[in-house]
């Protein structure tokens, strides 16, 4: 895996596609790594560039020590320092979950960097007055698991996790991708999550690009990714039915085609603004 070196962290992903295609940039969710990408990269490789980082304190990323080294702008300069050493100055960066909140860090610093934005099962703002009860469950179950992985580390946290799975090749892959990742990885990143800045205030102003938003009918983040696109008037928003949280992973060729239809769209300067169904 190809990795490049920065403020002393080495920083890894992979790319997928013809070098000399337009650039996309997929950013991972909390607890993954850039192989949640797998079941859309082929698709988006036809005609793009795909570039897969593994962020700070995931995969084969490294983990520092030092949990105040994990910060919303630290990740997004680990991303604008990735394309700064591919030479990429312009791409489109996809986000989902963690990753669409790195995402928007991106895109409201550097707007001028991004022909597009795809935003998935994501925020723009960790608590706000409209959020739901399914969301503020969701917050206080990860709030139990930073608890865990303070106390007793990652793996811990994984077996808990795989318990109720009978299936004991999907509980051993849960074991694994959370005892793959560092104690200071996971408590660094989850602080990120709660402490990072409300970018609400800011969206009209600074994501200015074209934008897709994509959310999960049945993800508990719902009712934030609603607060969130209401200052995102020109943005494409679509609600994938009978979908939970992480559509890439849950809906991959429904999100690979309309990721790229969006895509097409961009390129032919076809209207982006509206809201859609997807079945």
């Amino acid at each position: 895996m190809p990795a490049f070196e920065r403020d002393g962290l080495t920083l890894s992903y992979e790319e997928a596609g013809d070098s000399d295609s337009p650039p996309v940039v997929v950013l991972h969710g909390f607890t993954s790594d850039n192989r949640m990408w797998l079941p859309v990269a082929g698709a988006l490789a036809e005609d793009y560039r795909v570039i897969a980082p593994d962020m700070r304190g995931h995969g084969a990323s490294t983990s520092p020590e030092d949990l105040d080294s994990y910060t919303i702008e630290a990740f997004a300069e680990d991303t604008r320092a990735l394309l700064d050493s591919l030479e990429v100055d312009i791409c489109v960066i996809a986000g989902c979950s963690f990753g669409g909140m790195v995402a928007l860090q991106f895109a409201t610093t550097w707007p001028e960097r991004l022909a597009g934005l795809v935003l998935s099962d994501t925020s723009a703002v960790w608590e706000h007055p409209e959020y739901d009860e399914k969301y503020h469950a969701r917050e206080a179950g990860i709030t139990a698991q930073i608890d865990i992985v303070d106390r007793f580390g990652t793996a811990e946290l994984g077996k808990r996790a795989a318990r109720d799975v009978a299936d004991e090749f999907l509980a051993e892959g849960i074991r694994n991708r959370y005892a793959r990742m560092s104690r200071e990885g996971f408590l660094g990143t989850a602080r990120v999550r709660q402490q990072r800045g409300n970018l609400l205030p800011v969206l009209r102003e600074r994501v200015t690009m074209p934008t897709l938003v994509c959310i999960g009918e049945d993800d508990p983040v719902r009712s934030a990714s609603n607060v969130m696109v209401r200052e995102l008037p020109e943005a494409r928003y679509l609600t994938f039915k009978a979908t939970g949280h992480g559509i890439p992973a849950l809906r991959p060729e429904a999100y690979a085609r309309e990721v790229l239809q969006f895509f097409t769209d961009i390129e032919e300067a076809r209207p982006i603004a509206g809201a859609r169904t997807i079945g």
